[in-house]
Protein backbone atom coordinates (compact mmCIF):
# COMPACT_ATOMS: atom_id res chain seq x y z
CA UNK A 1 0.00 0.00 0.00
CA UNK A 2 1.34 3.50 -0.62
CA UNK A 3 0.48 6.19 1.49
CA UNK A 4 1.41 9.71 1.36
CA UNK A 5 1.53 11.40 4.56
CA UNK A 6 3.71 13.12 6.80
CA UNK A 7 3.17 11.40 10.13
CA UNK A 8 6.37 10.53 12.18
CA UNK A 9 7.50 7.01 12.69
CA UNK A 10 5.73 3.94 10.83
CA UNK A 11 3.82 6.38 8.64
CA UNK A 12 5.24 4.99 5.16
CA UNK A 13 3.18 1.84 4.70
CA UNK A 14 3.93 0.66 1.66
CA UNK A 15 5.41 -1.87 -1.09
CA UNK A 16 9.44 -0.31 -0.76
CA UNK A 17 9.98 -1.89 -4.17
CA UNK A 18 7.30 0.49 -5.65
CA UNK A 19 8.53 3.58 -3.84
CA UNK A 20 12.12 2.95 -4.85
CA UNK A 21 11.12 2.79 -8.94
CA UNK A 22 9.29 5.61 -8.13
CA UNK A 23 11.51 8.02 -6.67
CA UNK A 24 13.80 7.17 -9.34
CA UNK A 25 11.37 7.58 -11.82
CA UNK A 26 10.32 11.09 -10.42
CA UNK A 27 14.12 12.00 -9.60
CA UNK A 28 12.97 13.30 -5.89
CA UNK A 29 15.09 15.57 -4.49
CA UNK A 30 16.04 14.55 -0.50
CA UNK A 31 18.89 15.60 1.55
CA UNK A 32 21.50 12.97 2.14
CA UNK A 33 21.45 13.58 5.94
CA UNK A 34 18.54 15.42 7.12
CA UNK A 35 19.88 18.81 9.11
CA UNK A 36 19.31 17.77 13.03
CA UNK A 37 18.99 20.10 15.78
CA UNK A 38 20.68 18.96 19.00
CA UNK A 39 18.56 19.16 22.15
CA UNK A 40 21.04 17.33 24.14
CA UNK A 41 18.77 14.16 25.22
CA UNK A 42 19.51 11.57 22.99
CA UNK A 43 15.72 10.49 23.21
CA UNK A 44 14.58 14.23 22.33
CA UNK A 45 15.45 14.43 18.06
CA UNK A 46 14.79 17.31 15.57
CA UNK A 47 15.54 18.21 12.13
CA UNK A 48 14.59 20.93 10.03
CA UNK A 49 14.71 20.36 6.45
CA UNK A 50 14.18 22.95 3.56
CA UNK A 51 13.74 22.28 -0.09
CA UNK A 52 15.09 25.34 -2.69
CA UNK A 53 13.79 24.86 -6.12
CA UNK A 54 13.50 27.50 -9.09
CA UNK A 55 12.14 27.41 -12.11
CA UNK A 56 12.50 29.41 -15.41
CA UNK A 57 9.95 28.51 -18.37
CA UNK A 58 9.82 30.40 -22.15
CA UNK A 59 6.87 29.79 -24.56
CA UNK A 60 8.12 27.68 -27.34
CA UNK A 61 5.00 27.66 -29.34
CA UNK A 62 3.45 30.10 -31.62
CA UNK A 63 -0.32 31.04 -31.05
CA UNK A 64 -3.26 28.60 -33.16
CA UNK A 65 -5.12 31.94 -34.31
CA UNK A 66 -8.41 29.97 -34.28
CA UNK A 67 -8.09 28.65 -30.62
CA UNK A 68 -6.77 32.27 -29.46
CA UNK A 69 -9.52 33.91 -30.51
CA UNK A 70 -12.02 31.79 -28.50
CA UNK A 71 -13.38 33.91 -26.23
CA UNK A 72 -13.07 30.99 -23.82
CA UNK A 73 -9.43 30.66 -23.79
CA UNK A 74 -7.98 33.84 -25.57
CA UNK A 75 -6.97 35.50 -22.00
CA UNK A 76 -4.64 32.55 -21.25
CA UNK A 77 -3.22 32.48 -25.20
CA UNK A 78 -2.45 35.85 -24.74
CA UNK A 79 -1.16 36.61 -21.79
CA UNK A 80 2.61 35.35 -23.48
CA UNK A 81 3.84 35.37 -26.86
CA UNK A 82 6.40 32.91 -28.49
CA UNK A 83 10.00 33.15 -27.03
CA UNK A 84 8.21 35.33 -23.82
CA UNK A 85 8.94 33.99 -20.07
CA UNK A 86 6.28 31.92 -18.61
CA UNK A 87 8.06 31.57 -15.07
CA UNK A 88 10.91 33.09 -13.04
CA UNK A 89 9.75 31.49 -9.95
CA UNK A 90 11.13 30.53 -6.35
CA UNK A 91 9.60 28.09 -4.11
CA UNK A 92 10.85 27.19 -0.47
CA UNK A 93 9.53 24.01 1.26
CA UNK A 94 10.40 23.85 4.97
CA UNK A 95 9.62 20.72 7.52
CA UNK A 96 10.21 20.40 11.05
CA UNK A 97 10.16 16.95 12.50
CA UNK A 98 9.86 16.33 16.22
CA UNK A 99 10.37 12.77 17.92
CA UNK A 100 10.09 11.52 21.47
CA UNK A 101 11.33 8.06 22.19
CA UNK A 102 9.89 7.26 19.00
CA UNK A 103 6.51 7.60 20.63
CA UNK A 104 5.61 10.64 20.35
CA UNK A 105 5.85 14.10 18.25
CA UNK A 106 4.86 16.66 16.37
CA UNK A 107 5.58 17.96 12.41
CA UNK A 108 5.35 21.21 11.08
CA UNK A 109 5.62 22.54 7.52
CA UNK A 110 5.03 25.37 5.45
CA UNK A 111 5.98 26.85 1.81
CA UNK A 112 6.65 30.71 0.41
CA UNK A 113 7.19 31.38 -3.17
CA UNK A 114 7.63 34.31 -5.62
CA UNK A 115 7.42 34.97 -9.79
CA UNK A 116 8.61 38.54 -10.11
CA UNK A 117 7.84 37.79 -13.92
CA UNK A 118 3.94 37.39 -13.52
CA UNK A 119 2.08 40.34 -15.11
CA UNK A 120 -0.03 42.22 -13.04
CA UNK A 121 -2.69 42.72 -16.20
CA UNK A 122 -4.88 40.26 -18.14
CA UNK A 123 -4.49 40.24 -21.98
CA UNK A 124 -7.56 39.54 -24.30
CA UNK A 125 -8.02 38.67 -27.52
CA UNK A 126 -8.03 42.01 -30.04
CA UNK A 127 -11.68 42.55 -30.31
CA UNK A 128 -12.64 40.24 -27.13
CA UNK A 129 -11.44 43.13 -24.62
CA UNK A 130 -15.10 44.11 -24.00
CA UNK A 131 -15.73 40.16 -22.50
CA UNK A 132 -12.45 40.03 -20.55
CA UNK A 133 -12.98 37.74 -17.60
CA UNK A 134 -10.72 39.89 -14.81
CA UNK A 135 -12.23 43.87 -14.08
CA UNK A 136 -10.38 46.16 -15.81
CA UNK A 137 -8.05 43.50 -17.08
CA UNK A 138 -6.37 43.27 -14.03
CA UNK A 139 -5.35 40.13 -12.08
CA UNK A 140 -7.56 39.70 -8.87
CA UNK A 141 -6.18 38.77 -5.30
CA UNK A 142 -6.38 35.24 -5.59
CA UNK A 143 -4.08 35.08 -8.78
CA UNK A 144 -1.81 37.82 -7.55
CA UNK A 145 -1.25 35.64 -4.35
CA UNK A 146 -0.59 32.36 -5.70
CA UNK A 147 1.05 33.47 -9.15
CA UNK A 148 2.70 36.38 -8.18
CA UNK A 149 3.41 36.49 -4.45
CA UNK A 150 5.96 36.98 -2.30
CA UNK A 151 3.00 34.83 -0.27
CA UNK A 152 3.74 32.06 2.10
CA UNK A 153 1.26 29.71 4.19
CA UNK A 154 1.74 26.97 6.68
CA UNK A 155 1.21 23.13 5.35
CA UNK A 156 1.35 19.99 7.97
CA UNK A 157 0.73 21.24 11.69
CA UNK A 158 -0.39 18.23 13.53
CA UNK A 159 0.86 15.59 16.51
CA UNK A 160 1.48 11.78 16.13
CA UNK A 161 1.20 9.02 19.23
CA UNK A 162 2.31 5.49 19.28
CA UNK A 163 0.31 3.26 22.10
CA UNK A 164 0.59 0.08 22.55
CA UNK A 165 -2.77 -1.51 23.73
CA UNK A 166 -2.30 -5.08 25.04
CA UNK A 167 -0.33 -7.09 22.07
CA UNK A 168 -1.88 -4.23 19.88
CA UNK A 169 -0.13 -1.41 18.22
CA UNK A 170 -2.23 1.84 17.53
CA UNK A 171 -0.83 5.28 16.38
CA UNK A 172 -2.96 8.29 16.26
CA UNK A 173 -2.58 11.47 14.45
CA UNK A 174 -4.39 14.97 15.09
CA UNK A 175 -4.16 18.03 13.26
CA UNK A 176 -3.78 18.92 9.40
CA UNK A 177 -1.83 17.00 7.16
CA UNK A 178 -2.35 14.75 4.05
CA UNK A 179 -3.00 11.18 3.76
CA UNK A 180 -3.68 9.44 0.48
CA UNK A 181 -3.48 5.89 0.75
CA UNK A 182 -4.16 3.24 -2.75
CA UNK A 183 -1.86 1.60 -4.88
CA UNK A 184 -1.50 4.24 -7.21
CA UNK A 185 1.81 6.17 -8.99
CA UNK A 186 0.22 8.70 -11.18
CA UNK A 187 -2.34 9.69 -10.17
CA UNK A 188 -4.88 9.17 -8.07
CA UNK A 189 -8.72 10.03 -9.71
CA UNK A 190 -9.49 6.37 -10.01
CA UNK A 191 -8.10 5.31 -6.53
CA UNK A 192 -10.13 4.38 -3.38
CA UNK A 193 -8.25 7.65 -2.47
CA UNK A 194 -9.86 9.91 -4.77
CA UNK A 195 -10.53 13.10 -2.86
CA UNK A 196 -9.44 12.14 0.31
CA UNK A 197 -7.09 15.31 0.62
CA UNK A 198 -6.90 18.10 -2.12
CA UNK A 199 -4.69 19.00 -4.19
CA UNK A 200 -2.28 21.18 -5.66
CA UNK A 201 -2.38 21.48 -9.11
CA UNK A 202 -1.36 24.90 -9.59
CA UNK A 203 1.68 24.04 -7.96
CA UNK A 204 2.20 21.05 -9.85
CA UNK A 205 1.72 23.73 -13.14
CA UNK A 206 4.27 26.89 -11.71
CA UNK A 207 6.20 24.60 -10.07
CA UNK A 208 7.44 21.62 -11.93
CA UNK A 209 10.03 18.92 -9.90
CA UNK A 210 7.84 19.80 -6.88
CA UNK A 211 7.26 16.76 -4.57
CA UNK A 212 3.94 15.03 -3.75
CA UNK A 213 4.18 15.99 -0.19
CA UNK A 214 4.09 19.43 -1.15
CA UNK A 215 1.38 18.61 -4.12
CA UNK A 216 -1.31 17.17 -1.56
CA UNK A 217 -2.90 19.72 0.76
CA UNK A 218 -3.05 18.88 4.36
CA UNK A 219 -6.65 18.86 5.64
CA UNK A 220 -7.99 19.10 9.55
CA UNK A 221 -8.66 15.43 10.28
CA UNK A 222 -7.48 12.36 12.99
CA UNK A 223 -6.52 8.96 11.66
CA UNK A 224 -5.15 6.42 12.80
CA UNK A 225 -3.63 2.99 12.30
CA UNK A 226 -4.50 0.16 14.62
CA UNK A 227 -2.45 -3.50 13.79
CA UNK A 228 -4.47 -5.86 15.94
CA UNK A 229 -2.17 -8.98 14.73
CA UNK A 230 0.48 -8.50 12.50
CA UNK A 231 -1.14 -9.66 9.40
CA UNK A 232 -3.88 -7.28 9.83
CA UNK A 233 -4.71 -3.42 10.42
CA UNK A 234 -7.45 -1.06 10.36
CA UNK A 235 -7.81 2.30 9.39
CA UNK A 236 -9.79 5.33 10.54
CA UNK A 237 -9.82 8.68 9.15
CA UNK A 238 -12.32 12.07 10.69
CA UNK A 239 -12.15 15.37 9.00
CA UNK A 240 -12.99 18.14 10.75
CA UNK A 241 -12.65 20.98 8.09
CA UNK A 242 -13.04 21.39 4.45
CA UNK A 243 -10.23 22.63 2.09
CA UNK A 244 -10.50 22.62 -1.80
CA UNK A 245 -8.09 21.47 -4.13
CA UNK A 246 -6.11 24.29 -6.40
CA UNK A 247 -6.17 24.22 -10.41
CA UNK A 248 -4.42 26.91 -12.70
CA UNK A 249 -6.74 29.76 -12.57
CA UNK A 250 -8.60 31.34 -15.62
CA UNK A 251 -6.76 34.00 -18.16
CA UNK A 252 -3.13 32.22 -16.84
CA UNK A 253 -0.94 30.22 -19.00
CA UNK A 254 -1.70 26.69 -18.21
CA UNK A 255 -5.46 27.64 -17.61
CA UNK A 256 -7.67 25.40 -19.52
CA UNK A 257 -10.94 28.17 -19.59
CA UNK A 258 -10.65 31.42 -19.00
CA UNK A 259 -13.76 32.09 -16.53
CA UNK A 260 -12.86 29.41 -13.60
CA UNK A 261 -12.16 28.95 -11.01
CA UNK A 262 -11.58 31.28 -7.76
CA UNK A 263 -9.42 33.95 -9.67
CA UNK A 264 -11.89 35.64 -12.18
CA UNK A 265 -14.37 38.27 -11.72
CA UNK A 266 -16.50 37.37 -14.60
CA UNK A 267 -17.43 33.19 -15.99
CA UNK A 268 -19.04 35.85 -18.70
CA UNK A 269 -19.77 39.57 -19.38
CA UNK A 270 -22.36 40.53 -16.87
CA UNK A 271 -22.00 36.89 -14.95
CA UNK A 272 -19.79 37.87 -11.98
CA UNK A 273 -18.62 34.99 -10.02
CA UNK A 274 -19.78 34.70 -6.56
CA UNK A 275 -18.13 32.54 -3.66
CA UNK A 276 -18.52 28.79 -4.05
CA UNK A 277 -20.92 26.32 -2.77
CA UNK A 278 -18.34 24.01 -0.91
CA UNK A 279 -18.11 20.78 0.89
CA UNK A 280 -18.71 20.46 4.49
CA UNK A 281 -16.51 18.91 7.27
CA UNK A 282 -17.53 14.83 8.40
CA UNK A 283 -15.19 13.14 5.47
CA UNK A 284 -15.22 9.16 7.19
CA UNK A 285 -13.06 6.69 5.82
CA UNK A 286 -12.64 3.23 7.57
CA UNK A 287 -9.64 0.72 6.00
CA UNK A 288 -8.64 -3.03 6.55
CA UNK A 289 -5.07 -3.59 5.59
CA UNK A 290 -4.64 -7.71 5.43
CA UNK A 291 -1.00 -9.11 4.87
CA UNK A 292 -1.54 -13.31 5.01
CA UNK A 293 1.96 -15.14 5.88
CA UNK A 294 1.55 -17.12 2.93
CA UNK A 295 1.73 -14.14 0.67
CA UNK A 296 4.28 -12.64 1.69
CA UNK A 297 5.32 -10.53 -0.98
CA UNK A 298 1.85 -8.88 -1.28
CA UNK A 299 -1.55 -7.06 0.74
CA UNK A 300 -4.95 -6.78 0.41
CA UNK A 301 -7.11 -3.66 1.12
CA UNK A 302 -10.88 -3.28 1.84
CA UNK A 303 -12.38 0.73 2.18
CA UNK A 304 -15.27 2.20 2.74
CA UNK A 305 -15.62 6.10 2.36
CA UNK A 306 -18.24 8.63 2.61
CA UNK A 307 -16.86 12.14 1.79
CA UNK A 308 -17.52 15.61 -0.01
CA UNK A 309 -15.77 16.04 -3.66
CA UNK A 310 -12.71 18.35 -2.92
CA UNK A 311 -12.45 18.98 -6.78
CA UNK A 312 -14.93 21.68 -8.31
CA UNK A 313 -17.87 18.87 -9.41
CA UNK A 314 -19.69 21.29 -11.43
CA UNK A 315 -17.20 24.40 -12.09
CA UNK A 316 -19.65 27.25 -13.72
CA UNK A 317 -23.19 26.78 -11.77
CA UNK A 318 -25.08 29.85 -13.62
CA UNK A 319 -27.83 31.08 -10.49
CA UNK A 320 -30.44 33.65 -11.70
CA UNK A 321 -32.15 35.14 -8.49
CA UNK A 322 -32.66 38.23 -9.77
CA UNK A 323 -32.84 38.09 -13.84
CA UNK A 324 -30.93 41.16 -14.11
CA UNK A 325 -28.16 39.82 -11.88
CA UNK A 326 -27.33 36.35 -12.70
CA UNK A 327 -24.06 34.90 -11.13
CA UNK A 328 -21.54 32.14 -11.05
CA UNK A 329 -20.13 29.94 -8.67
CA UNK A 330 -18.80 26.77 -8.49
CA UNK A 331 -20.45 23.22 -6.41
CA UNK A 332 -18.34 20.60 -4.70
CA UNK A 333 -20.68 17.56 -4.38
CA UNK A 334 -21.94 16.56 -0.92
CA UNK A 335 -22.02 12.91 0.38
CA UNK A 336 -20.27 10.63 -2.23
CA UNK A 337 -19.97 7.30 -1.35
CA UNK A 338 -17.13 4.83 -2.31
CA UNK A 339 -16.44 0.77 -1.61
CA UNK A 340 -12.86 -0.40 -2.76
CA UNK A 341 -10.30 -2.98 -2.88
CA UNK A 342 -6.86 -3.14 -2.83
CA UNK A 343 -4.10 -4.96 -3.82
CA UNK A 344 0.23 -5.18 -4.43
CA UNK A 345 2.74 -7.07 -4.58
CA UNK A 346 5.76 -8.38 -6.61
CA UNK A 347 5.90 -10.72 -9.45
CA UNK A 348 9.43 -11.20 -11.42
CA UNK A 349 10.95 -8.28 -9.58
CA UNK A 350 7.92 -5.78 -10.35
CA UNK A 351 6.36 -4.06 -7.76
CA UNK A 352 2.48 -4.18 -9.09
CA UNK A 353 -0.39 -2.33 -7.38
CA UNK A 354 -4.43 -2.83 -8.53
CA UNK A 355 -6.87 -1.13 -7.12
CA UNK A 356 -11.05 -1.55 -7.99
CA UNK A 357 -13.74 0.92 -6.12
CA UNK A 358 -18.04 1.45 -6.59
CA UNK A 359 -18.90 4.78 -5.93
CA UNK A 360 -22.19 6.25 -5.14
CA UNK A 361 -23.74 9.69 -5.79
CA UNK A 362 -20.78 10.49 -8.24
CA UNK A 363 -20.65 13.96 -9.91
CA UNK A 364 -20.97 13.30 -13.66
CA UNK A 365 -20.29 15.29 -16.72
CA UNK A 366 -23.42 17.90 -16.89
CA UNK A 367 -24.53 20.72 -19.37
CA UNK A 368 -27.12 23.02 -19.51
CA UNK A 369 -27.23 25.70 -17.03
CA UNK A 370 -28.75 25.26 -13.40
CA UNK A 371 -30.59 27.94 -13.19
CA UNK A 372 -33.12 29.00 -10.42
CA UNK A 373 -35.61 32.09 -11.18
CA UNK A 374 -36.60 33.99 -8.68
CA UNK A 375 -36.15 31.45 -5.72
CA UNK A 376 -34.26 33.25 -2.57
CA UNK A 377 -31.73 30.68 -2.47
CA UNK A 378 -31.34 27.82 -4.95
CA UNK A 379 -32.54 24.10 -3.97
CA UNK A 380 -30.88 20.81 -5.43
CA UNK A 381 -29.31 22.64 -8.53
CA UNK A 382 -26.55 19.74 -8.93
CA UNK A 383 -25.62 18.36 -11.97
CA UNK A 384 -26.13 14.71 -12.89
CA UNK A 385 -25.16 12.29 -10.22
CA UNK A 386 -24.88 8.66 -10.75
CA UNK A 387 -22.68 5.27 -9.74
CA UNK A 388 -19.84 4.82 -11.38
CA UNK A 389 -16.88 1.72 -11.31
CA UNK A 390 -13.13 2.71 -11.50
CA UNK A 391 -10.03 0.65 -11.21
CA UNK A 392 -6.25 0.95 -11.79
CA UNK A 393 -3.09 -1.31 -12.25
CA UNK A 394 0.38 0.39 -11.87
CA UNK A 395 3.63 -1.59 -11.69
CA UNK A 396 7.52 -0.51 -11.42
CA UNK A 397 9.79 -2.02 -11.95
CA UNK A 398 14.20 -0.71 -11.42
CA UNK A 399 16.70 -2.09 -14.71
CA UNK A 400 20.05 -2.76 -14.32
CA UNK A 401 23.24 -2.30 -15.97
CA UNK A 402 23.14 -2.48 -19.68
CA UNK A 403 25.19 -1.56 -22.63
CA UNK A 404 22.73 1.66 -23.26
CA UNK A 405 22.74 2.97 -19.54
CA UNK A 406 23.71 1.97 -16.00
CA UNK A 407 20.69 1.86 -14.60
CA UNK A 408 17.07 2.86 -14.81
CA UNK A 409 13.34 2.41 -13.42
CA UNK A 410 9.69 2.59 -15.33
CA UNK A 411 6.44 3.36 -13.60
CA UNK A 412 3.21 2.74 -15.60
CA UNK A 413 -0.56 2.82 -14.84
CA UNK A 414 -3.48 1.89 -17.00
CA UNK A 415 -6.71 3.99 -15.30
CA UNK A 416 -10.74 2.95 -16.52
CA UNK A 417 -13.54 3.63 -15.30
CA UNK A 418 -17.09 3.01 -16.06
CA UNK A 419 -20.81 4.46 -15.68
CA UNK A 420 -23.40 2.16 -13.68
CA UNK A 421 -26.34 4.43 -13.71
CA UNK A 422 -27.08 7.80 -13.65
CA UNK A 423 -29.45 8.49 -10.79
CA UNK A 424 -30.16 12.26 -10.26
CA UNK A 425 -30.47 14.87 -12.66
CA UNK A 426 -30.40 12.76 -15.66
CA UNK A 427 -31.40 15.56 -17.50
CA UNK A 428 -28.58 17.32 -17.42
CA UNK A 429 -26.32 14.30 -18.36
CA UNK A 430 -23.75 15.15 -21.03
CA UNK A 431 -23.96 12.21 -23.26
CA UNK A 432 -26.11 10.40 -26.21
CA UNK A 433 -29.20 8.74 -25.50
CA UNK A 434 -27.46 5.35 -26.39
CA UNK A 435 -24.90 6.32 -23.14
CA UNK A 436 -27.51 7.53 -20.80
CA UNK A 437 -27.81 10.70 -22.00
CA UNK A 438 -30.99 12.69 -22.37
CA UNK A 439 -30.28 15.59 -23.55
CA UNK A 440 -32.01 15.27 -27.39
CA UNK A 441 -29.82 15.72 -30.22
CA UNK A 442 -26.74 17.28 -27.71
CA UNK A 443 -24.63 14.25 -28.19
CA UNK A 444 -25.62 12.48 -32.01
CA UNK A 445 -22.65 13.00 -33.29
CA UNK A 446 -18.88 13.97 -33.17
CA UNK A 447 -19.44 13.05 -29.02
CA UNK A 448 -15.89 13.47 -27.89
CA UNK A 449 -15.67 17.22 -29.65
CA UNK A 450 -18.82 18.13 -27.80
CA UNK A 451 -17.33 16.68 -24.95
CA UNK A 452 -20.51 13.97 -24.29
CA UNK A 453 -19.25 11.46 -21.97
CA UNK A 454 -19.11 7.29 -22.87
CA UNK A 455 -20.01 4.36 -20.34
CA UNK A 456 -16.21 3.21 -20.89
CA UNK A 457 -13.23 5.48 -21.17
CA UNK A 458 -9.46 4.30 -19.88
CA UNK A 459 -5.70 6.64 -20.39
CA UNK A 460 -2.75 5.30 -19.47
CA UNK A 461 0.44 6.88 -18.31
CA UNK A 462 4.49 5.91 -18.51
CA UNK A 463 7.64 7.53 -16.87
CA UNK A 464 10.93 5.65 -18.17
CA UNK A 465 14.16 7.53 -16.28
CA UNK A 466 17.32 6.03 -17.61
CA UNK A 467 20.44 7.02 -15.72
CA UNK A 468 24.17 7.48 -16.03
CA UNK A 469 25.98 7.76 -13.50
CA UNK A 470 29.54 9.22 -12.91
CA UNK A 471 29.36 10.48 -16.47
CA UNK A 472 31.91 13.15 -14.72
CA UNK A 473 33.35 13.32 -11.45
CA UNK A 474 30.12 13.43 -8.52
CA UNK A 475 28.01 14.22 -11.91
CA UNK A 476 25.15 11.63 -12.52
CA UNK A 477 22.87 12.20 -15.98
CA UNK A 478 19.47 10.67 -16.51
CA UNK A 479 16.58 11.61 -18.94
CA UNK A 480 13.49 11.47 -17.72
CA UNK A 481 10.24 10.76 -20.50
CA UNK A 482 6.90 10.90 -19.56
CA UNK A 483 3.46 10.56 -21.52
CA UNK A 484 0.27 10.25 -20.45
CA UNK A 485 -2.41 9.26 -23.09
CA UNK A 486 -6.23 9.19 -23.59
CA UNK A 487 -7.17 5.24 -25.20
CA UNK A 488 -11.10 5.45 -25.14
CA UNK A 489 -13.97 7.50 -24.52
CA UNK A 490 -14.48 10.59 -22.28
CA UNK A 491 -15.16 9.31 -18.56
CA UNK A 492 -18.49 10.15 -17.49
CA UNK A 493 -17.50 11.07 -13.98
CA UNK A 494 -16.01 14.14 -13.53
CA UNK A 495 -12.55 14.37 -12.38
CA UNK A 496 -12.05 10.74 -12.71
CA UNK A 497 -7.95 11.37 -13.69
CA UNK A 498 -9.07 10.18 -16.93
CA UNK A 499 -7.95 12.01 -20.34
CA UNK A 500 -9.83 12.15 -22.90
CA UNK A 501 -9.50 9.69 -25.47
CA UNK A 502 -6.46 11.06 -28.25
CA UNK A 503 -5.67 13.48 -25.35
CA UNK A 504 -2.13 13.60 -24.41
CA UNK A 505 0.63 15.53 -22.61
CA UNK A 506 4.74 14.53 -23.35
CA UNK A 507 7.72 15.57 -21.14
CA UNK A 508 10.45 14.93 -21.97
CA UNK A 509 14.34 16.25 -20.94
CA UNK A 510 18.02 15.37 -19.46
CA UNK A 511 18.55 16.08 -15.71
CA UNK A 512 21.98 16.41 -14.43
CA UNK A 513 22.88 15.48 -10.74
CA UNK A 514 25.48 17.21 -8.96
CA UNK A 515 26.82 15.82 -5.60
CA UNK A 516 29.15 17.71 -3.27
CA UNK A 517 29.38 16.91 0.35
CA UNK A 518 26.07 15.78 1.80
CA UNK A 519 24.25 18.80 -0.82
CA UNK A 520 22.42 17.34 -4.31
CA UNK A 521 22.08 19.78 -6.82
CA UNK A 522 19.56 19.08 -9.45
CA UNK A 523 19.14 20.72 -12.78
CA UNK A 524 16.82 19.19 -15.25
CA UNK A 525 15.49 21.07 -18.72
CA UNK A 526 12.19 20.04 -19.83
CA UNK A 527 10.22 20.45 -22.87
CA UNK A 528 6.16 19.58 -22.66
CA UNK A 529 3.60 19.33 -25.00
CA UNK A 530 -0.23 19.27 -24.35
CA UNK A 531 -2.79 18.26 -27.51
CA UNK A 532 -5.90 16.46 -28.34
CA UNK A 533 -8.87 16.07 -30.71
CA UNK A 534 -9.43 18.66 -33.06
CA UNK A 535 -12.14 18.98 -35.92
CA UNK A 536 -15.27 21.07 -36.49
CA UNK A 537 -19.04 21.20 -35.42
CA UNK A 538 -21.07 23.39 -37.80
CA UNK A 539 -18.42 25.48 -39.30
CA UNK A 540 -16.96 26.21 -35.99
CA UNK A 541 -13.52 24.82 -34.48
CA UNK A 542 -13.87 22.25 -32.28
CA UNK A 543 -11.24 21.06 -29.09
CA UNK A 544 -11.47 17.66 -26.91
CA UNK A 545 -9.29 17.30 -23.79
CA UNK A 546 -6.34 18.98 -24.10
CA UNK A 547 -6.52 20.41 -27.39
CA UNK A 548 -7.02 24.10 -25.63
CA UNK A 549 -3.61 23.79 -24.93
CA UNK A 550 -1.88 22.05 -27.82
CA UNK A 551 -0.29 25.75 -29.32
CA UNK A 552 1.14 26.12 -25.61
CA UNK A 553 4.23 24.05 -25.74
CA UNK A 554 7.24 25.07 -23.16
CA UNK A 555 10.60 24.98 -22.42
CA UNK A 556 11.50 24.76 -18.44
CA UNK A 557 14.41 24.75 -16.78
CA UNK A 558 14.26 23.93 -12.53
CA UNK A 559 17.22 24.00 -10.38
CA UNK A 560 16.38 22.25 -6.93
CA UNK A 561 18.23 21.43 -3.59
CA UNK A 562 17.57 20.40 -0.15
CA UNK A 563 19.60 21.16 3.17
Amino acid sequence: MRIIQRTGPSAYMSAPFLLAGLALAMGQVDTVHAFSIDSGNPDLTMSLDTTVRFNNGWRVSGRDKNLANNVNVDEGNYLFDKGDTILSRLDLFSEFDLNWKNQYGLRLSGAAWYDNNFPDKSESAPGLEAQANYRNNRFSSVVNRYYSGPSAEFRDYFVWGNFNIGSTDLNVRAGSFAWLPGEYLLGNGSSISYSMSPNDGLLSDLSPGASAKETALPIGQVATTWQLIPELSVMLQYTYEFEPSRVSEGGTYFAVADGQLRGPDYLAPNVARHSPKEGDNGDVAVGLRWSPEWASDSSFGLWYRKFDDKNASWANQVVIRNPTAPYARAVYAKDIELYGLTWNGVWQSVGIGAEVNYRKNMPLNSTGQFIAVGRPEPGNLDGARGETVHALLSGAITINQNALFDSGAIAAQLDYTHLVKVTDNEQFFNASDSEGGSVAGRCANKELLRNCSTKNAASVGVNFTPVWQQVLPSIDLSFPMFVNYGLYGNPAANNAGIAPEDSYLIKVGPRLEYFAGTMKHQFDLAYTARGGRTGHIGGADAYSGLANLHDRDTLILTYQTAF
